[in-house]
């Protein structure tokens, strides 16, 4: 460094003002100390309460090793199940719904309703609805290989009345013209999974009523079948059933005398018509024989129609059958009675029929329809056997109001499998969103009180000194 440049630097420093510390640097110091200690505990407290979280939320199980089978029974999904849409399930084993929290509301969404989708893999997830009074395996349906489900609604979905999910990609697509829900109900699936029968209500027509829709899901057409009637609203458990073969199905409407059954042939042509009176019913989707020779009927010993909550519940139902190529009586397998409001056939695995018994509220309406998701407290599936045992072949919890199960895995018997734990993540992104936020509140809030805190001490201090 030169001499002139030292001199200059030297005038320089001595003509620039003193700096002045604050008499309190060194407590500032440590409050800042403390504050960052402060917020660092609270970040600690929040990383040990999702350390002690995590162990619960475990990954969700794997197909067990002997293949995918029925669950002995389901778990109640949380609140917050992951959608369809945002990760797919695979194939399903069962299809449920009900009153608990997880299978309607919640604070995170609008008002509606939702089904539960049990994949092969045990993992659940959920279908949400607009409408919350839909049914599984009556207003939503899941196919026969457990792939696709078929609605009339379906919230964030596309347009059309009939609306059919994959559950192996989570995309969806709609069929038909007009608004969603306006016009139909599903009716049955075709045993190949590729069609659907639906109960399509023409309410421009004169006279208005329904009619019976194929509705072909690769193609999209549209093949009516027979001629419009007045539907029976409460009808929807026993409406329609396809021959295991896929040639040929059963229909029915009501009639004078109760009931009539109509059988077609593939391309829907009527072949038969039979008139059951007011005290048989077809017994459901799962109705035709494993041969497709005949077709089972649930016959009412009790009150028939109008009845009051005990004679609802004192209802026993008898299976007998009609030829599936004619409608005449027919001989079949003898099976056991089953007590209560309503049974409904899913299928056959050899000569036992598996059906749903259904249980009633403790209280109706003035109106009651006999699977109706404001009547019914609780289903359970049950497997009737020629030698007149009945075993429980799923009982899912109380909440649980309506079920549908795949017939691929109902055919091969594959019952008694293990009951899935409903896994806590993935969430709705909704959900996560709104968590979040609620997390983010008591961050801050607790680090406003730390400042409030830490200024209060510094004011007092301050005090104190002067």
């Amino acid at each position: 460094m030169t001499v002139p440049l030292r001199d200059t630097l030297h005038e320089l420093g001595e003509q620039m003002p003193p700096a002045r510390l604050p008499e309190d640097l060194w407590r500032r110091g440590r409050r800042q100390r403390h504050r960052g200690k402060i917020i660092a505990a609270v970040i600690a407290a929040l990383l040990c309460a999702t350390a002690a979280v995590v162990p619960g939320l475990h990954v969700e199980p794997q197909p067990a090793s002997d293949g995918p089978a029925i669950p002995r029974s389901v778990e109640l999904p949380y609140f917050w199940q992951a959608t369809v849409d945002m990760a797919p399930p695979g194939p399903a084993t069962v299809l449920f719904g009900g009153d608990s929290w997880g299978l309607t509301g919640d604070p995170f969404e609008e008002e509606g309703g939702k089904l539960a989708v049990v994949g092969r893999n045990g993992a659940y997830r959920m279908l949400r609805y607009p409408d919350d009074k839909l049914r599984a395996g009556q207003d939503v349906r899941l196919s026969p290989d457990g792939n696709l489900v078929a609605q009339s609604m379906l919230t964030g979905g596309p347009a059309g009345w009939l609306v059919v999910t994959d559950l192996r990609t989570g995309r969806s697509r709609g069929y038909g013209d007009g608004p969603p829900a306006c016009c139909f109900e599903v009716a049955a699936w075709r045993p190949d999974s590729g069609a659907v029968l639906v109960l399509h209500r023409t309410d421009g027509a004169v006279p208005p009523g329904a009619r019976y829709v194929l509705v072909d899901l690769a193609s999209g057409a549209q093949v009516p079948v027979d001629d419009i009637f007045v539907r029976d609203p409460v009808a929807s458990a026993w409406v329609a059933a396809f021959a295991p073969d896929g040639h040929g199905f059963v229909t029915t409407r009501p009639s004078a005398g109760g009931t009539e059954l109509r059988g077609y042939d593939a391309a829907g042509r009527r072949l038969w018509t039979r008139d059951l009176g007011d005290r048989r019913r077809l017994a459901g989707a799962g109705a035709y024989t494993p041969d497709g020779s005949a077709v089972a009927l649930l016959t009412i010993d009790g009150c028939p129609e109008a009845c009051d909550h005990d004679q609802l519940a004192a209802r026993r139902w008898q299976v007998s059958y009609v030829d599936a190529a004619t409608g005449a009586d027919r001989d079949g397998p003898t099976l056991p009675a089953v007590t209560g409001p309503a049974v409904r056939a899913l299928g056959w695995h050899g000569d036992t029929l598996v059906v749903v018994q259904y249980e009633l509220e403790d209280e109706l309406l003035l109106n009651p329809d006999d699977t109706g998701s404001a009547e019914t407290r609780h289903v359970r599936v049950l497997a009737l056997r020629p030698d007149g045992a009945v075993s429980v072949v799923l009982d899912p919890p109380a909440d649980v109001s309506s079920i549908d199960i795949a017939q691929d895995l109902l055919r091969d018997g594959r019952f008694g499998g293990p009951v899935p734990d409903p896994a806590a993540l993935p969430a709705r992104w909704s959900v996560i969103a709104s968590a979040a936020l609620c997390l983010l509140v008591p961050v801050l809030l607790a680090a406003a009180v730390a400042v409030v805190v830490l200024r209060a001490v510094r004011r007092r201090r301050a005090t104190a000194r002067a």
